[in-house]
């Protein structure tokens, strides 16, 4: 069984700074999955640097297969030390996976990791070592479809710390919250930001530290494939269509000299639902052999707001309720945010004189169009790949 890890993740900056003191990382690459937080000692714009330069030193070694003590030995020599406090400048919380479910874990003064499985923490056994001068704690475990991890910066279990708590929130209560959450069936995404939102609420809306949760859940690759726009050379559309139709994912084809030559090549009749057409959104159509059929430019300008908004919107809430609507962009948001990890995005070429002439300038064109949607998804955590034809 192959694993992909989704990942998803919020922060909150110190009250009255612009920049967040700790830094997140995510590498993905086909034999495993890269998660590295750091967060900088202080706040503001030095904190800054510090943990983004920790997480790329630590990110880029380890990508290219450098030993771990190496990494680490590597940044004790090279991030400075407070004297006043004679602690480092940046803690370090490093993550790999394997498709195969195996990890390691390795955490340098930083908060603890939290495992979940079926809605119960999962206790994980930590052994200590030195390296570099540094003490590491290192774990390694298995993880199974549907495990969820966090991995925190202290922000977290402190919030609250002299406002609402006067300990802090604590990481048991923090275990417990995210517990409640997952018996509940919340989704990756809606854990990261409830969770968030419960420390901006006990900082009274004015943390008192920069704060970063980040969530990785443990699922099964769910692919979806989306062709829009005829190839810029005719004599492909036979190979593009073939590549669709041979994929082993959610089928979509936006716009309607698409739909027809996909159409045209499988031999199937297209038929269009006109009791789908909203104001401004044209109707859904259909043919055997794939799963949603919609128009072109103005359904997918209407994707793109959709899934932007998701994207930067903090009520999942809310968000979620929108992609219940019937229309079809709603339908292809709700395929492309809720129903796959894996986008292929499979984009024609040829320039249609209708969207030069016809289309409100705001509208972009196609490529523009494809380009943004898949830096939304990718901030969704997608895997995003693009072809052009």
């Amino acid at each position: 069984m192959t694993l992909y890890f989704e990942t998803y993740y919020r922060q909150l900056n110190k009250w009255g700074e612009e920049l967040c003191g700790d830094h997140v990382q995510v590498t993905r690459r086909p034999e495993q999955t890269i998660i590295t937080l750091a967060d900088g000692l202080g706040s503001g714009v030095k904190a800054n640097i510090l943990s983004t330069f920790t997480t790329r030193i630590a990110t880029c070694m380890l990508r290219e297969g450098v030993a771990f003590d190496e990494v680490i030995t590597t940044l004790a020599a090279t991030l400075p030390v407070c004297r006043q406090r004679g602690v480092a400048y940046s803690t370090i919380t490093i993550f790999q996976a394997k498709p195969s479910g195996e990890c390691y874990l390795a955490e340098f003064d930083s908060s603890d990791s939290i495992l979940l499985r079926q809605g119960v923490a999962l206790p994980f056994c930590r052994e200590e070592r030195s390296i570099g001068g540094k003490t590491i704690r290192e774990s390694h475990f298995n993880l199974l479809e549907g495990d969820t991890m966090f991995f925190l910066s202290d922000g977290v279990v402190h919030a609250g710390v002299g406002v609402s708590l006067n300990m802090g929130w604590r990481l048991a209560n923090v275990i417990n919250y995210v517990a409640n959450l997952a018996r509940k069936n919340y989704s990756l995404r809606a854990m990261v930001s409830a969770l968030a939102g419960t420390c901006h609420h006990l900082y009274a809306g004015k943390p008192g530290d920069d704060a970063t949760i980040v969530g990785m859940r443990a699922t099964l690759p769910k692919h979806l494939v989306l062709l829009t726009g005829p190839p810029q050379d005719a004599a492909q559309d036979n190979y593009v269509v073939d590549r669709l139709m041979k994929s082993d994912a959610i089928k979509v084809v936006s716009g309607g000299t698409t739909a027809q030559i996909v159409a045209r090549r499988l031999g199937v009749k297209l038929s269009t639902a006109i009791d789908t057409m909203k104001v401004n959104l044209p109707p859904l159509a259909s043919m055997p052999g794939v799963d949603l059929v919609t128009e072109g430019m103005l359904t997918l300008t209407a994707v793109l707001a959709l899934v932007r908004t998701f994207a930067l919107s903090l009520d999942d809430v809310a968000e979620s309720q929108m992609l219940k609507n019937t229309d079809a962009a709603s339908r292809l948001a709700k395929l492309l945010i809720h129903d796959c990890t894996h986008v292929l995005l499979m984009v024609g070429c040829a320039v249609n004189t209708a969207h030069l002439e016809q289309l409100p300038q705001h509208l972009g064109l196609r490529r523009h169009l494809v380009t943004d949607l898949a830096q939304c998804l990718r901030q969704l955590g997608k895997e995003v790949t693009m072809e052009y034809y």
